[in-house]
């Protein structure tokens, strides 16, 4: 009996470890300072969320190399991206600015309370997701180096055929 519940533990921890989470029902604001459910700017497509802060130097490096390639990606496999801020209120003052003056393009909000951050248990930027069209995220990865844009794309191209 005591080997069976040991199984039945043991099975219930392997599952919930692999489990997915599941983009939580909350709002972002948009450039405007307009609320958006989260749901609603991801749009039922497979999308790469990445989070970021207007003071974060890999973040950014990682942004702009995006946007480089963002329309050859677009063209090639339904890509999109939203650039989701951390920054607090203080610091979102200069997040419209920083987005016109990189003239990036794809659409980039704002989590200025850290509510979704907080709900996906994000610790560190830059973090970058990677959500299927039925919202669950299938795919994390953490921190910056160049080049890594190009994994994480190809990450999303083989996610994205399944």
């Amino acid at each position: 009996m005591k080997k069976l519940i040991f199984l039945v533990l043991v099975l219930i921890c392997f599952t919930n470890s692999f489990s997915q989470k599941q983009i939580p029902e909350i709002s972002i604001k948009n450039l405007n300072g307009k609320s958006i459910e989260l749901e609603e700017a991801i749009d039922g497509k497979p999308i790469v969320v990445c989070f970021f802060a207007t003071w974060c130097k890999p973040c950014l490096v990682e942004l702009n190399a995006i946007a480089e390639v963002y329309d050859d990606w677009q063209d090639e496999s339904d890509f999109n991206l939203l650039a989701i801020s951390v920054d607090d209120s203080k610091s979102n003052a200069k997040l419209k600015s920083l987005v016109n003056g990189n003239d990036w393009p794809f659409k980039v909000y704002s989590d200025s309370n850290s509510e979704l951050k907080r709900a996906l248990n994000i610790t560190s930027i830059p973090h970058s997701l990677i959500v299927n069209a039925k919202g669950e995220v299938v795919y994390e990865k953490i921190s910056y180096t160049v080049g890594a844009e190009y994994e994480l794309y190809e990450k999303f191209k083989e996610l994205n055929l399944k």
